[in-house]
């Protein structure tokens, strides 16, 4: 009995619609992070001394204002490209690279155009994928020249100097920490569950299945990670909902920057501004991936993925769907949301506090822009190329990886190191991926327990490796600070002798 069968028994039989459920939980989690958020950041002002609170207010009203001149400093090099040649010593690679990808953009866009209005499904799918590939590798080439040439456009070398330079060992577990390690863990579990979701659909292929299973399991997954694989009519309310988020955020962020610059002497606070960087943070990849997951769903109409219209996130196959329209929504609210958002959490470069768990922007801007190259790879790569797809999944995870060693992203030691671990798991498990879903006769041939122990026992090994190489560290920093404190006495007593004679 296939799906919807079953889900119309279930109607007739008085139990709840699963779509109807699902949709419910993912708008509630929406709403139940978004109010939180707004109470926990009301109740922390009030239970705060007036006079620590008024400090506090000062501090974050500068913070946010270096907030805004980074994001300033971020769209004019974002839009700041030289037309000659010779203008762009001595940045040519970064120049010449942006150029690329600008032509490779705009031709992107007119095959789309074309592809849709003479109805050509798989140059649909091609030129979406050539356009959001291009745009994340246009905005990422920028933002690390960016981060090149940030001292000489903000003039403000002692504040950058202090952020590359500074590094804690340990964190405490307030409740602000807490919220970062969980905002953490979510999108350790948002990227881990794109291979795994690949992987399910492999075994569900090599089996030659015509069960629920593959549902079954895209709906554990989505609700865990905030993916929702919802039924047509749900994707249309999600989908204009997505695009409504934007164009608000897009539409409220003009506003206060024209009314500021018209009426500079009595500006809109913009305090606030902080408050919603946690937000930002945690909703990053569900509000981009959700809109990546559309355009992936509809430009699989029509091609040989078009079993169920199913992005493994969004099912769109009701014929009452206009795809040129939604598509080009999709496209233009990625564009907006992509562009805006990024820039947003790779933006506050505060000045880090002992014992607090923040991040340097460099690192976040790079590991949110791979995070959305993995999701470009597993959404938008035909499942004919599936082998294609789990090579590059392996490259952008290993990037991810060694980037995260070699940068040191976070103040903090301890989370670099653990989320050094996080990423080898993921990467882990892309491998395995990699190797069984180019491999269906081995998929026929092992259970999904023989699968799910060799995962687990890759990540048991790696965390055991993790430990030891972790207390080999903490053993030999130990070493190393007795003897600097042992240097430093003897100098200490060299010169006071030499004072005394």
């Amino acid at each position: 009995m296939g799906a919807s069968e079953q889900h119309a028994d279930a109607a007739a039989g008085g139990s709840a619609d699963p779509n109807t459920v699902l949709a419910v939980i993912y708008f509630l989690t929406i709403g139940v992070i978004v109010l939180g958020t707004g109470i926990y950041f009301f109740v922390m002002a009030r239970i705060t001394d007036p006079e620590v609170r008024l400090m506090d207010l000062m501090v974050t009203q500068r913070e946010v204002q270096h907030l805004i001149d980074n994001l300033s400093s971020q769209f004019s090099n974002f839009f700041r490209l030289p037309m000659r040649w010779q203008n762009m010593k001595p940045y040519y690679t970064h120049h010449s690279l942006s150029w690329a990808f600008i032509v490779s953009l705009f031709a992107s866009v007119v095959v789309l155009i074309v592809s849709l209005a003479l109805k050509l499904p798989q140059v649909v799918r091609i030129s979406t994928l050539t356009f959001v590939a291009s745009l994340n590798a246009l905005f990422m080439t920028r933002q690390h020249l960016y981060y090149i040439r940030r001292t000489y456009l903000t003039y403000d070398a002692e504040h950058y100097l202090v952020l590359d330079t500074t590094s804690f060992h340990h964190f405490n577990w307030s409740v602000f920490n807490v919220v970062q390690i969980g905002i953490l863990l979510f999108e350790f579990v948002q990227l881990l569950s794109f291979p795994i979701r690949d992987l399910v659909d492999s075994i569900h292929l090599a089996d030659q299945l015509d069960s629920d299973s593959p549902d079954t399991a895209s709906f554990i997954i989505g609700v865990i990670s905030l993916f929702a694989n919802l039924s047509s009519k749900f994707y249309v309310i999600q989908l204009w909902f997505l695009v409504a988020v934007i164009a608000c955020i897009a539409a409220v962020m003009s506003t206060i920057h024209i009314y500021n610059a018209w009426w500079p002497h009595k500006p809109i606070a913009l305090y606030w501004v902080k408050y919603l960087l946690p937000l930002a943070n945690l909703l990053y990849l569900p509000m981009l991936v959700m809109l990546i997951g559309s355009a992936a769903c509809l430009s699989k109409l029509g091609t040989d993925d078009n079993k169920g219209a199913a992005s493994g996130l969004l099912r769109c196959n009701d014929p009452a769907i206009n795809k040129p329209l939604y598509v080009s929504f999709t496209v233009a609210a990625y564009t907006a949301g992509y562009i805006i958002l990024t820039a947003f959490v790779t933006s506050f470069d505060r000045i880090p506090i002992q014992g607090e768990i923040h991040y340097r922007s460099q690192g976040v801007a790079f590991l949110k822009n791979a995070s959305m190259l993995l999701s470009i790879d597993f959404l938008l790569v035909a499942n004919s190329y599936r082998h294609i797809r789990s090579i590059l999944s392996l490259v952008i995870v290993l990037s991810m990886v060694c980037f995260n060693i070699s940068t040191q992203p976070c103040f903090v030691d301890q989370i670099n190191y653990w989320r050094t671990y996080g990423l080898c798991c993921i990467l882990w498990v892309s491998l395995i991926v990699a190797m069984l879903t180019n491999e269906s006769s081995t998929l026929t041939k092992l259970s999904i327990g023989g699968i799910a122990g060799a995962l687990s026992v890759g990540v048991v090994v790696l965390f055991i490796l993790f430990v030891i190489v972790r207390r080999i560290n903490l053993a030999a920093r130990k070493v190393n600070d007795h003897a600097t404190e042992r240097d430093n006495l003897v100098d200490s007593n060299y010169e006071m002798d030499q004072t005394q004679q």
